[in-house]
């Protein structure tokens, strides 16, 4: 099961409700909510539920983020800005946000509770140890865990966030652009004076390939040295990458695109051939 849906139905089936009303101060999140987080390469992220009437500049500034930010992390709002109710938006949280003990000051009116959502290989002391700095035993007793085994899917109580929301004097100065915001940002000046295509079918990627390299895409039409956009309607991701060549002979006819690995496994790809929607310009 892919991570996306997988933390839906945690979401609805979890400890609290996510589906409780916005808070009267305007809060996107109540206490009754659950907030469900992972890690992927380090950085923490968190997965907001789409609640009736939210909004992306709501979502942006209770998460201290510019919109342009929050563009950045989700190129596909720029093209359809509409939230929709239960649609998971991931946001990173700095280790400021998490507050893992209560304290003496700790108001739990004030506060929802962040569930940690176990991966595959992961073990309780990488958790704990690795991820957020907290002794083994601590967390065992917040669970109630009566040993160290956990299984993926496994959701571990391991703080809280205030509901006043992020500060972005919190989070660490932007980074400078990765090579798709550089894509996109080409992509979207190009698209001013070219058309735009619209295609769909199966993208092709080696799998087994352990490439980390540039993002970069062979198609049958797109002009060579432009930028194609290729989304994963499964992970709702995309990804923009410089077309460097023709698919070559062989390949079936339904292979829409073929990607690097490292443009595939930013879109969420499992499998050798997955379905994809793709833009390009002429």
């Amino acid at each position: 099961m892919q991570i996306l849906p997988l933390l839906l139905i945690l979401a609805l089936c979890g400890p609290a409700s996510v589906w409780s009303q916005t808070a009267a101060n305007g809060s996107l999140l109540t206490p009754k909510d659950s907030i469900l987080l992972t890690v992927n390469n380090g950085q923490k992220l968190i997965h907001h539920i789409v609640k009736p009437k939210q909004t992306l500049f709501a979502l942006a500034r209770f998460y201290g983020l510019s919109l342009e930010e929050l563009y950045a992390l989700h190129p596909e709002f720029q093209t359809d800005p509409v939230l929709r109710v239960g649609m998971l938006v991931s946001i990173p949280i700095p280790n400021r946000a998490i507050r893992r003990y209560k304290g003496k000051d700790f108001e739990p009116a004030k506060f929802a509770p962040i569930y940690y959502v176990v991966q595959q290989g992961d073990n309780l002391f990488q958790i704990c140890k690795r991820h957020f700095s907290m002794p083994v035993d601590s967390v065992k007793t917040r669970n109630n865990l009566k040993n160290e085994s956990i299984k993926p899917g496994q959701l571990l109580h391991i703080g809280w966030m205030g509901l006043e929301g992020i500060s972005s004097e919190w989070r660490t100065p932007a980074a400078p652009p990765t090579t798709d915001q550089a894509h996109q940002q080409r992509y979207d000046e190009e698209k001013k004076n070219r058309g735009e295509v619209l295609g769909q079918g199966v993208c092709f990627w080696q799998k087994d390939s352990n490439e980390k390299g540039d993002l970069y895409a062979l198609h049958r039409e797109a002009i060579i040295g432009t930028v194609i956009a290729v989304t994963n309607p499964m992970s709702r991701r995309t990804v923009y990458a410089k077309v460097i060549g023709r698919i070559p002979v062989g390949y079936a006819s339904n292979i829409e695109v073929v990607l690097s690995a490292a443009a595939a496994r930013q879109i969420g790809a499992r499998d050798p051939r997955f379905f994809v929607k793709v833009r390009y310009l002429r």
